[in-house]
């Protein structure tokens, strides 16, 4: 069964089970570390995770070894910036609470409550955990080793799960939703182009399709370009969405300003290389992308943004404009930076 392959994989937690009872907590202690923007964080969480799993599914009955690992854990819900509650310590409490019987871990309950925020909101040490791993469908196992950061088999269980949806009920718009976070999961991007497209022609196609759902599937297929650097599809695609829909209908609609910040990405990004660099090489769609055709699209947006309430503005796409403005010569970008300006010292913002 393709399932077990997560099984296995696990399996190989006995060595760090085996080495932690020895002594060596090397791969599984707190350990603390800044991780850029997200602040503290603990760069021994999924090892963690991967051990209790281990224990949980293989019912290793270490009343010493859940407890150190539930302390660790603790360490971590008390000084992690991103907060959170986690998996490790839903299953660690689980299993502590089977050495419980006389109490004796109810104040480590109730520290792992006061963790952070979140654990006061939701975490309930009398929630119950699944301990046997048959009961996880193919799905679920997908899941697990994402979470458990397991890509090689999340890559062998993706493609065993794309037949048997293939096989069984065939793609939707959910199940193809699903299909891109894998890939993009697995840095198989370049797989969603199709997915994507397929998306939004559903949409498209749909007798009861909404303006929103439409507006939707542009923005998700022309951010999957801008991610991949394709530019020249998306300058494409903005045009075509601008062109296709009504705008007075969509102009409401908060998916719209997402379109916009993409055609100014597409500006920035493509407009900005040609006009720095006239003999830099191209690929054929972003030498399309510097025609005059793709001026029409920074009129297009510019009118957009002109007739746009200076209430409905917001910080990204003042800046993915005024990056626009300056690749293509325009002093309307200072217009803008001086309205941002504005906006940002209404907000009480320090301007560096």
């Amino acid at each position: 069964m393709i399932r077990n392959q997560l099984k296995e994989k696990l399996e190989e937690q006995r060595k760090v089970y085996e080495a932690l009872k020895a002594g060596d907590a090397g791969l599984v202690c707190y350990k603390e570390f800044q991780n850029g923007e997200w602040g503290t964080d603990d760069a021994n969480y999924t090892n963690r995770l991967r051990l209790a799993y281990y224990l949980l599914y293989d019912q290793i009955d270490d009343e010493n070894i859940v407890e150190y690992l539930f302390r660790e854990e603790l360490k971590d819900r008390e000084n992690n910036s991103f907060q959170g509650i986690g998996s490790t310590l839903c299953i660690l409490t689980w299993l502590l609470r089977k050495y419980n019987q006389d109490h004796k871990y109810d104040s480590l309950f109730e520290q792992a409550k006061n963790a952070n925020f979140d654990c006061a909101c939701g975490y309930d040490p009398e929630d119950t955990v699944e301990e046997a791993f048959d009961r996880n469908d193919l799905l679920d196992c997908i899941y697990l080793c994402r979470e458990l950061e397991y890509k090689d088999v999340m890559g062998l269980l993706v493609e065993a799960w794309k037949k048997e949806t293939e096989d069984g009920a065939g793609w939707n718009h959910s199940n193809r939703r699903m299909l891109i976070e894998f890939h993009a999961c697995l840095g198989r991007e370049g797989e969603n182009e199709k997915l994507y497209l397929e998306q939004l022609q559903e949409t498209l196609e749909a007798d009861s399709g909404k303006a929103r759902d439409i507006i939707a599937g542009y923005r998700d297929l022309i951010r999957h370009y801008l991610d991949v650097g394709n530019y020249g599809e998306g300058a494409r695609y903005c045009r075509l969405v601008l062109e296709t829909m009504d705008c007075g209908e969509i102009r409401g609609i908060r998916l719209f300003d997402d379109i916009l910040e993409e055609c100014c990405e597409v500006i920035a990004q493509v407009f900005g290389a040609c006009m720095k660099n006239h003999s830099r090489h191209l690929p054929e769609s972003d030498s399309e992308t510097c025609s005059g055709e793709n001026d029409g699209l920074w009129k297009r947006i510019k009118a957009e943004m002109k007739s746009k309430s200076r209430s409905a503005w917001y910080g990204n796409l003042y800046s993915k404009a005024i990056a626009a403005g300056k690749a293509m010569n325009d002093p309307y970008a200072q217009v803008l930076e001086r309205e941002y300006l504005e906006w940002r010292k209404d907000r009480g913002i320090v301007t560096e």
